[in-house]
């Protein structure tokens, strides 16, 4: 298993009062499980899937800076030290 770092950004940082989440997984999926396990009561309803066992497929989930959507999503394998950030979709101008 892969000890990585959940890096908490804009709401999820406002909501969570945590800048960062030590875990460890296999890949995405693992970590985000255990996210939502620790945190899911602590989120909105719109940010989770509607069973509740994952998260939004609006929410932004980066492994090193790439998005997991161009990666194999929930499936992306983790190696020890990676970065992932976890953030909800920004725009304006």
């Amino acid at each position: 298993m892969a000890k990585v770092n959940l890096n908490l950004l804009n709401i999820f940082q406002l909501k969570l009062k945590e800048k960062s989440v030590k875990y460890e997984g296999k890949n995405v999926g693992d970590v985000i499980s255990q996210f939502i396990k620790d945190y899911g009561n602590k989120l909105e309803d719109g940010m989770l899937s509607k069973n509740g066992k994952k998260l939004h497929k609006q929410m932004l989930i980066l492994v090193n800076g790439q998005n997991i959507n161009y990666l194999k999503e929930y499936k992306t394998k983790l190696n020890d030290g990676d970065e992932l950030y976890l953030s909800v979709p920004l725009a304006g101008g």
